[in-house]
């Protein structure tokens, strides 16, 4: 399975979005966004998850549902969807110390979401 996404045009305006998994249940919100080195295309977000335990997840582009991000940026009302249902999401990868996200840790936090065929 290999989707490009490509950065969207307001792609600060991801920050602070909220996000929902697959079956609707609220996992979150945007907090940091990564972009590719070389294309400039979204390589992930992390997400807040949980007031309290104040935990962060990297969730991968591949991990956004096709579409969403259009939806998003046309109805800033709505909120990102993602391809896995908010239990996985919560449970994802931590982001890396570096604030860098290569392709190995993007490959990790794809698999630990149980997304096996994720994009280098």
């Amino acid at each position: 399975m290999t989707r490009r996404i490509p950065a969207p045009q307001h792609v600060l305006e991801l920050s602070g979005a909220t996000v929902h998994g697959s079956d609707g249940e609220h996992v979150g919100r945007v907090r940091d966004i990564y972009l590719h080195d070389a294309t400039g295309e979204l390589a992930a977000i992390t997400v807040s998850v949980g007031r309290l335990r104040g935990r962060t997840v990297l969730l991968p582009a591949v991990a956004i549902a096709p579409g969403a991000l259009t939806e998003l940026f046309d109805t800033p009302s709505q909120a990102l969807t993602l391809v896995v249902d908010a239990a996985a999401a919560r449970a994802g990868a931590a982001p890396p110390d570096t604030a860098h996200a290569d392709p190995q840790t993007l490959r990790m936090a794809a698999r630990a979401l149980g997304i096996e065929d994720a994009p280098v």
